[in-house]
This record gives C-alpha cells, sequence and structure tokens, in this order.
C-alpha cells in the first residue's frame, strides 16, 4: 500500500545531530549579532530568533525557527510559552526548545546574578509540564549582561546545586561540560526525568556586546 509523504518527517524524537547544529548555529550568530545593554530577555531574543533565521543554512539545518511558540495540550489549554522553538517534520509536539533569561545585570538598585530566577524560572518549566513534554532534551540560554561568562557559569553551577531534588539531580549532579561541543560557553545537566527517566539540559552562556 502505497504512503503519502515522508516517514522521517513522523518521527517521534527530534534528530540528535540536529541539535549540534542548533548549538553551533546560535553560538556562530551570536559573534555577529550586538544588542542595546539595557533589552529585556524578550527583545533580544526577538531580535535574536531573526538573526538566527538570516544564518540558517538550509543546506545543513532541517528545521524551522520560531519565536514564542505557544504549546497547547490535547484539549487545547495553554502549557506555556517556548521562547525559541527549533521544529522538524509534522509532529508539533517533536522540538527542541531553548528558555532565555538574562545573567549578571547592573540594575539602578544594585548588582544580581539572577542565578535562582535562571533555575526556578527557565529550568524548572522543563519539569513541570510546560515544555517538552514527552521528549528527553531542552536548552537554556544566559544573556550574561556585563559578558563575564565565567562567572556567570559558576553562579549557575551553585544555583543547580542548590536544587538538586527539584530538578531531579543526582546526589552529585552540576552543571558539566557538553557532551557533544567542545566549548566552554557550553554546559550541560542531566536529569532523572521525562520518557526513560532521563532528560539533557544544554546550556548556552552568551556574552553580551554592546550595540
Amino acid at each position: 500500500m502505497a504512503t503519502d509523504g515522508n516517514k522521517a518527517l513522523w518521527a517521534e524524537t527530534f534528530d540528535p545531530g540536529q541539535i549540534l547544529k542548533v548549538l553551533q548555529l546560535v553560538l556562530d550568530s551570536w559573534r555577529s549579532f550586538k544588542i542595546p545593554l539595557k533589552l529585556l530577555e524578550v527583545p533580544i531574543t526577538r531580535k535574536f530568533c531573526a538573526h538566527l533565521r538570516n544564518n540558517r543554512d538550509k543546506s545543513i539545518h532541517f528545521f524551522r525557527i520560531d519565536w514564542e511558540s505557544t504549546e497547547l495540550d490535547d484539549k487545547g489549554q495553554e502549557l506555556g510559552r517556548i521562547d525559541l522553538k527549533f521544529s522538524q517534520g509534522y509532529d508539533e509536539k517533536v522540538c527542541f526548545s531553548i528558555e532565555c533569561k538574562r545573567l549578571r545585570v547592573n540594575f539602578d538598585s544594585g548588582f544580581d546574578s539572577l542565578a535562582n530566577e535562571y533555575v526556578e524560572d527557565g529550568m524548572y518549566r522543563y519539569f513541570n509540564g510546560q515544555y517538552a513534554t514527552g521528549l528527553d532534551k531542552g536548552g537554556m540560554l544566559g544573556y550574561v549582561m556585563d559578558g563575564e561568562v565565567n562567572k556567570a557559569i559558576e553562579n549557575v553551577r551553585k544555583a543547580v546545586e542548590g536544587r538538586r531534588l527539584d530538578l531531579h539531580m543526582e546526589q552529585d549532579g552540576t552543571l558539566c561540560n557538553c557532551s557533544i561541543l567542545a566549548s566552554k560557553q557550553v554546559k550541560e545537566t542531566f536529569h532523572n526525568h521525562g520518557p526513560e527517566n532521563k532528560f539533557h539540559i544544554y546550556h548556552i552562556f552568551l556574552p553580551v556586546k554592546a550595540a
């Protein structure tokens, strides 16, 4: 019996090889991206999404890129909004999502690393049903507003280690070097969650350059 369409486009998981390309596209695109220092994460991400689309190479990047995509359950209830959504194929649920947060911000009231917010308002969303339901991978992106990437990584590391139980991590779980990309700006965390009790979050730390 004939089958219309390409079965690969009905895959149940996002192509692992394309996740590597997503991470590399983000890093490469950021080098030519400049923003006003005062912008919040929403307008930064909106502008960066357009920049990512412009830099996408359709010969190797087999995904589309959406900004603030709304996730719905089977009954039409809103689960959450994905800051950056990389999608393949026909199934809307098969994607690689990235939640974006600012880090190390100098407010008028003083400095804040915002590492706690990165964890509680970002990473937690992968475990409360808002993002990546049924999937085993997701991403976090930190806009390091003062450019101090190493300090931002250490801030987030401490915040993660203080919330291991809520993050479904082992007792010694922490922010690790990325297993698929050798970059000091990309880290990874492992969580006992998801379809096979294994969930990976890739963390990308990007130093902000003033326009």
